[in-house]
């Protein structure tokens, strides 16, 4: 879908594929992502939430694909996916595209899509799935009956098929019961062990002597003085990497564990020094690893006798503790594994302490300050969807200081550094996890958790915000008196007005010599918690238990509570133990009925997009048979779509109708909700313009918004695959909670294909992939030729005919062009054998012109081909349109009953004479696109011809919901130049006049290409070096070389467009920018050189980031479309400079020409024509082949501007 409508090209650009976009930089960023289903989706990033997302199916008959905006996040998701994630059997980070950049996964980064995939849950005999076709085995992780697997991007649509066969299934073969993506783990960064009283242990003989503790992390710089013979073993997890930590982070844990503090004197020790160390490196140099390599590395330390496991990682979203490397944590931790202590995370907020901190046997530490308060940055409990109590401990996290690594690049900071997260938090507690198992050898993984929970400092934070408290290790040597940790959260999902009272056992161990009576308190006076006894009697040596009793008819529907059961010794009156436990208690919910009908009014099964205001992803429901299903919510307004098949308006017609059911309310007064999808309501939309027109791409959008700010807004667009040729949709009613906006966005084009029949009867041809052109009015004879197998052309006269075939699958499109090609034919035609338009890819078809016909059209080419001397067909070609049309229409609060068909005149749209400037048969993709306010423009590229103009109509005023948004880009001899900009807001009345590669084309800032700086004196730009001479275009190509100078002294410099430089002081400073570019297809700015100049004056109490205004030339100057002007004639130039971003003109401005290419330059006096703004005449001297310009500009503030461009315009 990349590239979309008249499709067919000349040889130059038959493998083009869709240009990227903007190249990265500060602000505008563009990616290539591909999908595990092989679907390639182009995601261009532009700041807020005007991105531009175009999506290269990987199979061209798919039901095409839709891309949903949850808050910040973009999915985009294939309808043949949607099945398997309504049935629970598909991750969706794997179509989050947002995710998948962020994790570096997109194209550029990454050329296979790694996965884990698990047996089924209910196998009776699960075992790791093996790996299908089209995938690799990286490693089998038996603990949780897996394997990590990767899929070349190239063989993802052969993996897909083969594990997902058909249009929509729902479960996959090859014995896979799930498919998750193998996410990044990542280090969990944001006079500690005095503080957790690991020098209190020391001094009573405990150090961690004899335990194995393994740490997973970057590794270890095992030369380091405070690492040096600590290390029994290592190994290293992560392709391409030995060991040696080059980002530093696993130095550090390692350290904190169980460096010796030999390069301090002793100062920096860890908090137990005697523990034996195993470094299992599962995180890149980048500081990121795969899930299957920390799962690897787990693996691995349990083989390698570890009792302890220290990992400092984990994901930034929150998890139920079901997914894959939380439930290898289970699977080791059993049957005496060892004890698994893992960072809680620094995402900040409740719910997002993630894999593998999520574990139920994990051991998952918090991080507090120096004052025992949490840490800003630490991730809070509960889990998402279980409600489980976690974190389990906190430990001081903030300013750690502990060894650094001497391999990370660059590094000169000496031999210890400080870095506060919850990855340092995690290796005081694994260190306090050795000491407690030194002094307790035959002590479980289990039952040192416990003790370290029970023993802990409480804290005045709740056992969801930091666990049970900071962790005391010299209080677990101590104490006589263990207790159970924490008991199971009771969770009461409604409905729960009947709910009992859940049970929790609570249990203490007296490992002293005397009776110990312990006095206990829930420490609230809330009656739901209340315990079997208020005092306890624990024997010698012996143990005893009370009842916790969690009551839900005494807690408020939405009550989440965590609290702590304290035992204090009667005797002394001391806290001696405490245990954490939780209530949840779902406020009330509601029946919602989805009901699906098709366009007979029949039940029918469905895979229905549903939408939860209170939910981060997408949500996709099976609705089976009977065309129902019934959900379970609490109070709130839900929606519900599909985009379902439909029977056109003809016999042999296709089309997609949206069923959309935008609000169902649910509480108190709407105990009872109905999602009613009914296809029989739905009604055709369609666009008329006023010049005979095809579509060629179709765009719907919706967006629903929430008066209530912590709802999440949501939004979904699909672009119409190129098998239906109508759309429809539901009328809804006005939404009355926010808003709803929707749009329908046409793109279209002059026929590239217009044909008639001898007998006068139009027939609707859509021009196929790779097909051959040949402009202009032709005459045919028709032939038919069965299916169109070099067989079926036996003993027929196809030379110079246009030959009509019937679509097979027993012939393959190739060969279908092959035998046509072999024949001399000099058009095929493949009539589709189904409803809707056929649309495939040919090569090998040479100059045979390719087009399909839908089945009425078809079965009357071949009647009239097998009636007698057979038919003849009156076809003309055009490849490039002259004009175009780009039609919006739009829907506020809902979708009318009315008709919605859009029929304007051309005196009802704006005219855009959009000229591209570039020698004549230049070719190019581009197009313009419709940016809704909401999220992200979705939309494919056409083929182009340059070097000429082209009429565009355009619906105006159309800046209530969104903008247009044009890029182009050349290929063949100009591949790598592209243009992009945001339209004007267009309105009737007037001619606009739009001009890409308009010479005088120079380094000129524009939206999402400028620079910026922040508070702490970073300065960063990205500077388009080939922006076109009409205002608001943005272009790059060629080479550039950007530096920054403070006087005469060099601060930063790229070999590119983009750079930054750090810590700048206040200050005057230069910002220099060179380009160069060659090749053919464009001979103007050959050199540029631009040099700002600007006062720099960062303020701490500032913004984070602002803008940078810098001054901008802009020349204004009538050329051919070659760029060119008569030599010997009088030139009239325009110059102006003015601030981007802002609006302060220069007061000042020169000029000098050279007719050279800048080897002399003459003054040419300029004339000021109003603020920032001047004009010149240039007398062309004859001979000269090129005028180079020379512009200087200053603005007050001192702001200063130079720009030469050699060769700025062309003479002929």
């Amino acid at each position: 879908m990349a590239l979309t409508g008249w499709a067919g090209v000349s040889a130059t650009a038959a493998g083009a594929s869709a240009p990227a976009g903007p190249a990265s930089g500060s602000d505008a960023r563009s990616y290539d992502v591909t999908l595990v289903t092989g679907d390639v989706v182009h995601y261009t990033d532009l700041p807020g939430r005007r991105d531009i997302v175009t999506v290269d199916q990987a199979d061209e008959d798919g039901g095409g694909v839709q891309v949903q905006t949850r808050g910040d996040d973009t999915y985009v998701v294939p309808t043949a996916a949607m099945p398997l994630l309504a049935a629970d059997k598909l991750d969706p980070r794997l179509f989050n595209v947002t995710e998948l950049v962020a994790m570096g996964y997109d194209d550029a980064h990454a050329g296979s899509v790694p996965l884990i995939a698990t047996a089924p849950r209910d196998a009776r005999s699960a075992r790791p799935p093996a790996a299908p076709k089209g995938a690799a085995k990286v490693r089998t992780l038996t603990s949780i009956d897996a394997t990590a697997l990767h899929t070349d991007k190239d063989d993802a649509s052969e993996f897909w098929k083969d594990i997902a066969p058909g249009k929509a299934p729902r479960t996959f073969d090859g014995g896979i019961g799930k498919l998750w993506l193998d996410g990044k783990v990542k280090a969990s960064l944001a006079d500690e062990t005095a503080r957790i009283k690991a020098t209190d242990a020391w001094q009573k003989g405990f150090d961690g002597t004899g335990v194995k503790v393994a740490v997973l992390d970057t590794g270890a710089d095992l030369d380091h003085p405070d690492l040096v013979g600590q290390v029994d073993a290592s190994k290293s997890f992560v392709a391409g990497e030995g060991v040696d930590d080059g980002n530093g982070h696993g130095t550090h844990t390692a350290s904190t564990i169980a460096g010796t503090g030999a390069a301090s004197d002793g100062k920096e020790k860890g908090a137990a020094p005697g523990a034996r160390l195993l470094i299992g490196k599962v995180l890149s140099n980048a500081s990121t690893g795969n899930e299957s390599d920390a799962i690897a590395g787990m693996e691995w330390a349990k083989e390698q006798g570890a009792a302890i496991v220290s990992m400092s990682l984990g994901s930034p979203d929150g998890s139920d503790g079901l997914d894959p490397t939380s439930q290898a944590v289970n699977a080791l931790s059993a049957d005496g594994g060892p004890l698994y202590v893992i960072a809680a995370g620094n995402a900040y907020d409740q719910g997002t302490i993630g894999t593998p901190g999520a574990a139920a046997s994990a051991l998952t530490v918090a991080a507090v300050d120096r004052d025992d308060e949490r840490a800003d940055f630490s991730s809070q409990g509960p889990l998402i969807g279980s409600y489980g109590l976690k974190p389990d401990v906190s430990a001081p996290g903030v300013d750690v200081t502990a060894a650094a690594s001497q391999s990370v690049p660059g590094w000169t900071g000496g031999l210890y550094r400080t870095m506060s997260g919850t990855s340092m938090a995690t290796p005081l507690v694994a260190g306090t996890a050795a000491i407690l198992k030194q002094r307790h050898p035959d002590w479980s993984g289990a039952r040192v958790k416990a003790a370290l929970m029970t023993t802990a400092h409480r804290t005045g934070e709740t056992p969801y915000e930091s666990g049970t408290g900071r962790v005391d290790v010299s209080a677990a040597l101590d104490t006589t008196i263990e207790a159970t940790g924490s008991v199971e959260a009771a969770v009461y999902k409604w409905p729960n007005a009947d709910a009992k009272s859940a049970s929790r056992t609570i249990g203490y161990r007296n490992d002293g010599d005397t009776d110990v009576t312990l006095d206990l308190a829930t420490g609230t006076a809330d009656d739901a918690y209340s315990l079997s006894a208020s005092s306890v009697k624990v024997p010698a040596h012996g143990t005893a238990e009370v009842t916790l009793t969690l009551d839900p008819a005494k807690a408020a529907a939405g009550t989440m509570y965590s609290g702590q059961v304290t035992a204090t010794d009667a005797a002394s009156h001391s806290v001696v133990a405490h245990t954490g436990f939780a209530l949840f208690k779902e406020r009330e919910a509601y029946d919602l009925t989805i009901k699906v009908k098709d366009r007979e009014g029949n039940p029918t099964a469905d895979t229905v997009a549903f939408y939860d205001p209170t939910a981060d992803e997408p949500r996709y429901i099976a609705v089976d048979a009977d065309g129902e299903t019934t959900l379970r919510l609490p109070p709130g307004r839900y929606s519900a779509s599909s985009y379902m098949d439909v029977p056109g308006e003809s016999s042999d017609s296709l089309g997609e109708a949206l069923l959309l059911s935008p609000e169902v309310t649910l509480d108190a007064a709407h105990p009872n909700g109905t999602a009613v999808l009914d296809a029989r309501t739905a009604r055709k939309v369609s666009a008329v313009p006023e010049r005979e027109s095809e579509t060629t791409q179709t765009v719907f959008g919706l967006s629903r918004d929430f008066a209530d700010p912590a709802a999440t807004d949501w939004s979904s667009s699909l672009l119409l695959p190129a098998k239906y040729d109508s759309v429809y949709l539901t009328p809804t009613e006005k939404v009355a909670d926010g808003s709803m906006k929707a749009f329908m966005n046409w793109r279209m084009r002059q026929k590239a294909l217009d044909a008639e029949t001898g007998g006068g009867h139009e027939i609707t041809l859509d021009p196929q992939g790779g097909t051959a052109y040949h402009d202009g009015g032709h005459t045919l004879r028709t032939v038919y030729a069965g299916q169109g197998a070099a067989a079926d052309y036996d003993g027929l006269d196809a030379r110079g005919k246009a030959v009509v075939i019937d679509r097979s699958d027993a012939v393959t499109a190739n060969a279908r062009a092959k035998a046509a090609a072999d024949a001399g034919a000099a058009m095929l035609i493949v009539a589709n054998d189904a409803r809707g338009r056929l649309y495939q890819t040919y090569s090998g078809a040479g100059d045979v012109t390719i087009a399909s016909v839908a089945q009425r059209d078809g079965a009357r080419l071949i009647a009239e081909a097998e009636a007698g001397r057979g038919g003849t067909l009156h076809v003309t070609q055009r490849q490039y349109p002259d004009y175009t049309y780009d039609l919006l229409k739009k829907f506020d609060g809902g979708i009318p009953a009315s008709s919605l068909t859009y029929r304007p005149d051309n005196s009802d749209l704006a005219r855009v004479n959009n000229s591209f400037y570039a020698p004549a048969g230049t070719l190019g993709v581009g197009g313009r696109y419709f940016a809704p306010k909401w999220g992200p423009a979705l939309g494919g590229d056409a083929y182009e011809q340059y070097g000429r103009t082209v009429i565009e109509y355009v619906t105006p005023d159309a800046g209530d919901v969104g903008t247009w948004w044009e890029q182009h880009e050349g290929l063949g001899d100009a591949a790598g130049y592209y243009e992009s900009g945001y339209a004007p807001s267009y309105t009737t009345g007037h001619p606009y006049e739009g001009a890409w590669f308009k010479p005088v084309q120079a380094p000129r800032l524009g939206t999402d290409y400028a620079a910026s700086y922040t508070r702490t004196g970073t300065l960063q730009w990205n500077i388009p070096m080939l922006s076109g001479g009409d205002d608001g275009h943005t272009g790059r190509g060629g080479t550039a070389q950007t530096a920054l100078y403070r006087g005469d002294t060099q601060v930063a410099k790229a070999n590119s467009r983009a750079g930054r430089a750090s810590s700048l002081p206040a200050g005057s400073y230069e910002l220099v920018a060179t380009g160069q570019r060659t090749g053919s297809a464009w001979q103007t700015s050959t050199s540029t050189r631009t040099t700002w100049g600007f006062d720099l004056a960062p303020k701490a109490d500032g913004p984070l980031r602002a803008d940078l205004p810098l001054l901008n030339l802009g020349y204004d100057v009538d050329t051919d479309l070659r760029g060119a002007v008569r030599a010997g004639s009088r030139l009239e130039l325009g110059l102006h400079a003015e601030t981007f971003p802002g609006d302060v003109t220069a007061d000042e401005a020169s000029l000098q020409v050279s007719y050279d290419e800048g080897t002399t330059w003459r003054d040419a006096k300029l004339k000021r024509t109003g603020d920032g703004r001047w004009t010149t005449a240039l007398s062309t001297p004859r001979g000269a082949t090129s005028v180079s310009l020379r512009a200087t500009a200053d603005a007050p503030g001192g702001l200063t501007v130079q720009q030469d461009v050699v060769r700025a315009v062309l003479l002929r």
